[in-house]
């Protein structure tokens, strides 16, 4: 055989191991642990400003912190106003905002709070905040119930003024979320479209006119993840909408992502993220090409409103009645492509008749699951096994790369294995 098409055929057989990994990672439990937040009131946000600190803000003036990603403690903000969103620059500065046009703005890790209420002509209540250096930042939300709003500071918070931003609309209800990919680029979502800035949000007009003309976009957009300036994500519910951009907007792609209920979403890194919504989590490992949903019974039951990961593993969700929870293995029970030696070994690998599987991580008795396909995804070998030595026989398998999957119910691990006679 040519070299040219052994290494063609390499490559093919190279994608589709890539692809049998993802759809065994389709259906596998998620794991994530309840944490106590001291509170029963409904949290509707939490940010991380670093990987350890973080804080979650929601009903009756509620702010919780940790220091250690595990325990909370109340810190008072000097009001009873629910609180909707939360802001921090680093682990000191930050701002938070809420009913009645409430600011509040800290540079002591929520020690202290200086707080102010926004006004206009008509009463104001602010459910969205952010900031993109100490002193500009923008506040959302809505002007006697049925009017968007967008504040701007350019002093840290000390004087705001109202931006200019769409009008026209009986659809212009609650700027939900502020996201500022870039300084003088930014994008507001509210009930029905997404309205965009370029001129540090002086200035704002929607996005993709097509598809608010035409309704197409009727959702109650909740959230945005952004890449750049340019390309990124819009989430909602009511009316199902998942916008995909690569053109700032431009022209929104509905990638109509299971129930389309979303509440929130996070990318921790470029090819890893998350959405979360109405009792669904799902969760990307290729940048958002494929989704997988990798739902359990605690992100059912948990009515999430609100998420953030700090690295492609560790992540955080609140939600009501208090609800916080945690994961440290990205949602998902432990599955890995184990090449340490003190884990799985499989040898011999390359195998023309038999291999052998030694593992320390599974003690005698239990029950473990081993299956084994083909680079088309077709089941070759399901059997259980029992004992932490075990001998397969593939001497009637073809000669290919085949994946195989050990289950022991607390663990997942895949590990590629070459037949070659």
């Amino acid at each position: 055989m040519p070299s040219a098409f052994k290494k063609l055929i390499m490559k093919v057989n190279l994608f589709y191991l890539i692809v049998l990994q993802v759809i065994f990672l389709n259906n596998v439990s998620a794991q994530w642990t309840p944490l106590v937040s001291g509170t029963t009131n409904q949290l509707e946000e939490i940010f991380f400003p670093a990987p350890d600190t973080g804080y979650a803000t929601g009903w009756s003036g509620t702010i919780v912190k940790t220091t250690d990603g595990t325990t909370w403690t109340p810190l008072s903000i000097g009001s009873s106003k629910n609180l909707l969103d939360v802001f921090f620059l680093d682990t000191q500065t930050g701002f938070v905002v809420g009913d009645s046009g409430l600011f509040a703005k800290t540079t002591d890790g929520g020690n202290n709070w200086s707080l102010q209420y926004l006004t206009n002509v008509n009463p104001i209540d602010l459910s969205s905040v952010y900031f993109t250096d100490a002193n500009t930042g923008f506040a959302g939300g809505r002007e006697d119930v049925s009017k968007g709003i967008i504040f701007k500071t350019i002093d840290g918070g000390i004087n705001w003024t109202v931006t200019n931003t769409p009008s026209n609309s009986v659809f212009d209800f609650n700027y939900n979320r502020l996201i500022f990919p870039v300084a003088d680029t930014g994008y507001a979502l509210t009930r029905g479209f997404c309205i965009k800035t370029t001129d540090a949000g002086d200035n704002w007009f929607y996005t993709d006119t097509f598809l608010f003309n035409n309704g197409l976009m009727f959702s109650i957009l909740e959230d945005a993840y952004f890449f750049s300036s340019d390309t990124g994500y819009v989430v909602g519910w009511y009316n199902p909408f998942t916008g995909y951009t690569y053109n700032g907007g431009t022209t929104w792609s509905d990638l109509a992502l299971f129930n389309g209920q979303w509440q929130s979403m996070d990318f921790p890194s470029r090819q890893i993220g998350y959405m979360v919504g109405w009792g669904q989590l799902i969760k990307t490992v290729d940048g958002g090409t494929t989704w997988n949903d990798i739902t359990s019974p605690l992100i059912q039951n948990g009515s999430l409103l609100s998420m953030d990961f700090t690295d492609d593993w560790t992540g955080y969700a609140c939600g009501s009645n208090g609800t916080i929870i945690k994961t440290t293995n990205g949602g998902t029970t432990s599955v890995s492509e184990l090449n340490s030696q003190n884990e799985i070994i499989i040898y011999p690998n390359p195998v023309s008749k038999e291999f052998k599987i030694q593992s320390s991580k599974f003690k005698g008795g239990e029950k473990i699951e081993l299956k084994i396909c083909d680079v088309v995804g077709k089941e070759i070998l399901n059997k259980e096994l029992s004992a932490s030595d075990w001998k397969i026989d593939v001497s009637k398998f073809e000669n290919g790369i085949y994946l195989l999957k050990i289950n022991s119910g607390k663990n997942i691990f895949l590990k590629k294995i070459v037949v070659q006679k």
